[in-house]
Order: structure tokens, then sequence, then C-alpha cells
């Protein structure tokens, strides 16, 4: 089912950076959306590198 599958072609300054952050070469991400499931604010908030802060909380 091609439909739930997505792939995301890096640019060279994504794979470059990611290059320099793991040693690793990645051109793409393929993505099952079938597998993935709900994620949670803090889930969400430590995949995207933020942290949200609610009535002065962490």
């Amino acid at each position: 089912m091609a439909a739930n599958k997505l792939t995301i072609r890096l640019t060279e300054d994504q794979q470059k950076q990611i290059h320099d952050a793991t040693g690793k070469s990645i051109t793409e991400l393929n993505i099952d959306l079938g597998a993935m499931g709900q994620l949670s604010q803090k889930e969400l908030d430590t995949v995207s590198g933020g942290v949200i802060a609610f009535e002065g909380k962490v």
C-alpha cells in the first residue's frame, strides 16, 4: 500500500547536518504511516527538539 508510505528526500544541507552530527550518510527518510501512533505533547517536544512551557513549568 504505497498510500501509507511517505518518502522525504533530504536537501544537501540537511544531509550535511545529519552527517556532521552522526557520521552517517542519509539521503532520504522513509516513513510507514500505517505504523505510526499518536504522539503525546511531551514525545512531540522530544522529537522536534523543542520544549513547551505551560504555566511556568517545563
